[in-house]
């Protein structure tokens, strides 16, 4: 098990970093007269230990005693640390002060030799207990290898499911001639473990061997190498590998690696080959520049593919003429057949029904990792009792019995061969909770409060943090979220870092099964319901020792139910925390002041979050006293007007987060900060200036300023040297655009406003965006109201050309009456994302569908446009020769397109195979214009807020589309207006206020699915108009919110609903007093009825018996009726399974 190999690598790693520790204080301990050789001893004593840690670890598999002895050492050092931690900080202090001896009257001599001394009868009984367990010092370390090349079984075709496509890819690339001249290509397959790469590069190896696949040249020589030992990723073993799988076993006379290469290329001389390397950990560029020498003598058109768990071998292994697969998750769907193949024996599911419902509960926790679901799926095979599969259910995955399972090793794996400074960080991931989002740079703060971060080089500690954090995502524990920011963990994954850490961290939720014990170091809370939770809880002021308490908010992935309260007289006891995050916190007035003064009393403490306290007016002075802090957040605290003088005490202080707060002013001593890393006042609306010293702050590398009111920027901001992510740059009256050419390293967003206030137009040149090429989103404003040049507003424009790089370009309120040249240039194959908004002078849109990435387009308050013609898709240069020369259909990459605020369009051609891969569309307030596009054949989503788009439907050819989402039509009396495509499934309609009623033709009958009518007020207002929906015979989804029902006696009447529906949703139903029982009691097929916000329903009718789940909230004359056992209705809706009455959730 894993576990056995657990301990050491922590532990280890830990030590290290507690000697460098020790030293740093020996010359303070010295000067109080403290016991020098007290702490010798304890190091000494530790040394010990740490010599016999390999023995340990190789023991602990089968001793439970050696595997307390690793526990009981851990606390011990832990222990140490925060001793050394507490003189650290009152060095710190004495220093601040001008001391140069004497402790404070929490630090006497007397004191810290007890602690010390206990520490060291804590360390001597583990020594003694170490010769006791007869560990030995010297043993080999012995890591958690697995000889893959003997796990590798041949895969069964009929028991891989989902990979279709990527065998298909797999084999257009084998199929496929180089066209870069090269002799051979590479394919890499990517992918965290267990997630199917082997078994997929399988399939298509036996398929070639098998003579399946169909080549005009086959490959010659067809060959399997099982890398997978890190240790033995070197030329010469690797080659050797190659060339006795392709040539039998090598003579052992040869040592040397240019022997074994030159008969490797004899080997391969003028043929074509197939090379697979399987489970490739450890190649560098330089081992890969080595490796493929050999390979040149072959014939053109050979292949390798690689299967690695790591982005950076990928990277360096992919050819020019080949590109990464990276194996996505399976689908539910592919899970469960999967499942059901290995669980149930081959007999049919249905046969039984609870056991299915467990199973497929048991897939979804699997989140579409194959290994995990056959291995859970092997473990279930013919069992029959559901308690063993509620068992599996319930319990992570790393603690269950798996016998000689597979999940363990193939997840471990990746585990093991971390070095030990990520092992550490790593296992701290276990605070977050499963299904959490997080960011990547918070979690970057936390490691660093909790000293996880070691200095390398003269990199930042921020840096090492990217770099800890790129290395586990590019090894797949962490996953990219949309946007790049944001992080996610596999269920699996997770389970590994709980296993990992054990009873260290613990992360409390109401679905978790740990309990608060003394050894728990670093604890998170997440929202929560039962009352169970808090029982998890009464211990917590017990822990001493604790050093992380995380109450997590909405921002870290969860809903916000009921949270957990931090008290002042718990936190007192809690003196040795490094990370205090208490967000929302809802304590009283009185409540919140003794909060804060506890706060203050935590001197260790690195890392505090307050964020999105409204409670707070303003911080103590206390707060400024925590000469330890490093990460301040502040974010959202609503009330927060102004900063205390004292900020500047903070001196260790590196990232200071006020976004979304009233505050009005940065106080002047924020410049003494000179530790601060980060300056983040995201929308700070009130905020009009920045402090005048600001380049004080030469450590600075992050200022977000997006948002707030600034009026410029101050004197000497390029001073500001290491800045990479300067969020917005404000022209004003006195600060030239030259000023941006001194920062050539900035990342990511980037803003220029106040462009109406450029003087000199050369200086704008100067800012040199053409050579930023770090900058992947820039936006360009000038100020809306305000008059300048055409000519002037054309040329800036045209002088802020970006680097290619660019990914997103928005351009807002721009007055020229054209765009510069460099606007839609193909060259700029990265931009993926264009917004125009506010150019009220220009009667064209620019040249944009040639960019070959645009993904994105939103084109905004284009006030003199009334055509769009052929300009708008081809150059000039393509446009002027035949279109049948163009080779690529105009805007071939773009999914969504937007025009908003369009006053004059009226006209809009269509080029030939113009959007081919357009997938959204949405006109809002168009009002001239006559029709839409009639062709579009991959259009999906169709959003329409003007009249006459809407009535040209009919005459329009979307095959694809599915969605018609209709709002604010002011007119639109009837819906539709002519016939619908016939493939539309879902349709929105909101904030029509004319719609009076729904005509019975025109609908897409047999396909619409769901309806949903939003802020349509008057739509019931005419009893006389037609509402019938009786004949959308395949609609299972209704949903009706916010119409006035005033005059209508009882909804629905009697056949206006179809029969098929399954769901309905009635919410905020004016004036509605009844439900039609009788109407109601047709709906045969009805499972899920929602009532919410109607406050006149005065009864609840008998509903159908299909129904099973019923949610009523916010009903005030309903509710009470529908109470368990007691309310009038009870009767009626008491044999349904799911009830949510109100706040209360039942199930009957």
């Amino acid at each position: 098990m894993a576990l056995e190999v657990v301990g050491g690598a922590l532990i280890s790693a830990s030590l290290h970093a507690l000697f460098a520790d020790i030293h740093v204080i020996f010359d303070f301990v010295r000067r109080n007269k403290v016991d020098e050789e007290q702490f010798r001893r304890l190091e000494n004593k530790l040394l010990l230990a740490n010599g016999v840690l390999d023995d340990a670890e190789k023991q602990q598999i089968a001793k439970p005693d050696v595997r307390e002895w690793l526990q009981k050492l851990r606390d011990a050092i832990l222990n140490a640390e925060d001793l050394v931690d507490d003189i650290k900080t009152e060095a710190d202090r004495q220093m601040g002060f001008g001391l140069r001896k004497f402790f404070s009257s929490r630090f006497a001599v007397k004191d810290v030799e007890h602690r010390i001394v206990t520490i060291i009868n804590s360390v001597d009984g583990i020594v003694d207990d170490m010769k006791r367990l007869g560990l030995r010092k010297g043993v080999q370390t012995i890591t958690f290898q697995i000889q893959r090349s003997s796990l590798n079984i041949l895969a069964k075709e009929s028991e891989v499911y989902g990979r279709a496509h990527e065998k298909e890819a797999i084999i257009r690339f084998l199929l496929s001639d180089s066209g870069s001249g090269r002799t051979f290509s590479v394919m890499p397959i990517v992918g965290m473990g267990g997630i199917g790469k082997t078994t997929l590069a399988q399939l298509v190896f036996r398929d070639v061997n098998d003579d399946k696949v169909v080549m005009e040249k086959p490959f010659l020589i067809k060959a399997w190498i099982t890398v997978a030992d890190e240790s033995k990723s070197d030329v010469f073993t690797i080659t050797k590998a190659i060339y006795e799988a392709v040539n039998g076993p090598l003579d052992n006379t040869i040592k040397e690696t240019f022997q074994v290469q030159l008969k490797l290329k004899d080997a391969m001389e003028g043929k074509k080959f197939l090379l697979v390397l399987d489970d490739v950990w450890n190649v560098d560029y330089q081992t890969w520049n080595d490796l493929q020498i050999p390979f040149e003598s072959a014939a053109n058109g050979s292949k390798i593919i690689v299967t690695t768990r790591l982005q950076k071998i990928a990277e360096v292994l992919v050819t020019v003429d080949s590109t990464e697969l990276h194996l996505r998750l399976l689908s539910e769907a592919d899970c469960w057949l999967l499942f059901s193949k290995h669980a149930f024996n081959n007999v049919e599911p249905s046969s039984y029904p609870h056991l299915e419902v467990i199973g497929r509960k048991i897939v979804k926790k699997c989140e579409g990792n194959p290994l995990a679901v056959k291995s859970l799926a092997c473990l279930l095979h013919a069992q029959l009792d559901p308690k063993k599969w509620e068992n599996v259910l319930v319990n992570d995955i790393w603690e269950l019995d798996q016998g000689e399972g597979d999940i363990l090793p193939a997840l471990w794996l990746s585990y093991s061969y971390l070095p030990r400074n990520l092992k550490r960080c790593f296992a701290y991931c276990s605070i977050i909770p499963k299904d959490c989002i997080f960011h990547k740079d918070r979690l970057i703060f936390l490691w660093m409060a909790e000293g996880l971060l070691q200095t390398q080089n003269n990199m930042m500690l921020e840096e090492v943090g990217e770099k800890y954090f790129e290395d586990l995502t590019s090894r797949s524990f962490f996953h990219l979220e949309k946007g790049g920011t944001k992080f996610t963990m596999h269920d699996l994954v997770n389970d590994l870092a709980k296993f990992v850490s054990r009873e260290s961290c613990l992360s409390l939720s109401d679905n978790c099964s740990g309990n608060l014990t003394r050894r728990t170091r670093h604890i998170s809370c997440k929202d929560y319901e039962t009352s169970d939770f808090s029982k998890k809880l009464e211990d917590l002021s017990k822990n001493t020792v604790l050093r992380t308490l995380l109450v997590l908010d909405g921002s870290w992935g969860g809903v916000e139910k009921k949270q957990y309260r931090i008290s002042p007289d718990e936190l007192r006891s809690m003196r040795y925390l490094r990370v205090l995050s208490v967000p929302q916190n809802r304590s009283t007035l009185e409540g919140l002041t003794k909060l804060l003064k506890s706060i203050g009393s935590l001197k260790l403490l690195r890392y505090l979050d307050l964020s999105h306290d409204v409670g707070i007016s303003e911080i103590p002075d206390t707060i400024c006293e925590l000469n330890n802090l490093q990460m301040l957040r502040l974010e959202g605290c609503e009330n927060l007007h102004k900063l205390p003088e004292s900020i500047g005490n903070l001196k260790h202080l590196r990232c200071l987060n006020l976004s979304h707060t009233p505050i009005e002013k940065i106080p002047e001593t924020v410049c003494k900060l000179h530790e601060l890393r980060e300056l983040s006042l995201l929308n700070c609306e009130k905020l009009t200036q920045l402090p005048t010293n600001i380049t004080m702050l030469t450590n600075l590398r992050k200022l977000d300023t997006f948002g707030t009111s600034l009026k410029e920027m101050p004197p000497e901001i390029s001073n500001l040297k290491n800045l990479q992510t300067l969020s917005e740059f404000v022209v004003g009256k006195s600060k030239s655009t030259k000023e941006l050419g001194k920062f050539p390293n900035l990342h990511g967003f980037f803003c220029i406003r106040g462009l109406e206030d450029v003087e000199e137009v050369e200086d704008v040149s100067k800012a040199n965006l053409k050579n930023k090429n770090n900058i992947s989103m820039l936006t360009l404003v000038w100020t809306d109201g305000i008059d300048v040049s055409h000519d002037k507003a054309q040329e800036v424009l045209g002088r802020l050309e970006p680097h290619t790089n660019i990914e997103k370009l928005q351009v807002e309120n721009y007055g020229g009456m054209s765009f510069p040249d460099w606007i839609g240039h193909r060259s700029f194959s990265c931009i993926k994302h264009v917004v125009l908004d506010g150019c009220k002078n220009c009667s064209r849109l620019p040249r944009l569908g040639e960019l070959p990435s645009l993904e994105v387009l939103w084109i905004k308050g284009f006030d003199m446009v009334e055509r769009i013609n052929d300009e708008f898709y081809l150059n000039d240069s393509t446009s002027s020769s035949s279109p049948s020369c163009v080779t690529e259909p105009p805007f071939k990459s773009l999914n969504k397109l937007r025009f908003d605020n369009m006053r004059e369009w009226k006209e809009w051609s269509l080029v030939d195979r113009a959007f081919p891969n357009l997938k959204e569309l949405e006109f809002g307030y168009c009002p001239k214009l006559k029709g839409a596009c009639t062709y579009l054949p991959s259009l999906q989503h169709l959003v329409i807020s003007t009249h006459q788009p809407l009535a040209s439907l009919s005459r329009c050819q979307y095959p694809s589309l599915w969605f018609l989402e209709v709002y604010d039509c002011p007119g639109m009396k009837s819906f539709p207006q002519g016939r619908l495509p016939s493939t539309i499934k879902r349709i929105q309609i909101r904030e029509c206020d004319d719609l009076e009623s729904l005509t019975e033709e025109g609908w897409p009958c047999s396909s619409l699915q769901s309806l949903h009518f939003l802020e349509c007020y008057n739509l019931f207002a005419h009893r006389s108009k037609k509402r019938n929906l009786g004949m959308l015979i395949s609609l299972t989804t209704l949903q009706i919110n916010y119409v006035n029902m005033e005059g209508v006696d009882s909804f629905p009447e009697e056949g206006q609903l179809p029969t098929t529906l399954t769901s309905l949703y009635l919410s905020r139903l004016d004036n509605l007093q009844s439900l039609n029982g009788t109407a109601l009691r047709h709906l045969t097929s009805l499972q899920k009825l929602c009532i919410r916000f109607c406050e006149e329903l005065q009864y609840l009718p008998w509903l159908p018996t299909s129904v099973s789940e019923l949610n009523i909230y916010e009903c005030s004359l309903l509710e009470p009726r529908c109470q368990r056992g007691i309310g009038q209705d009870w009767n009626k809706i008491q044999h349904i399974t799911l009830l949510r009455i109100g706040d209360e959730r039942m199930y009957v």
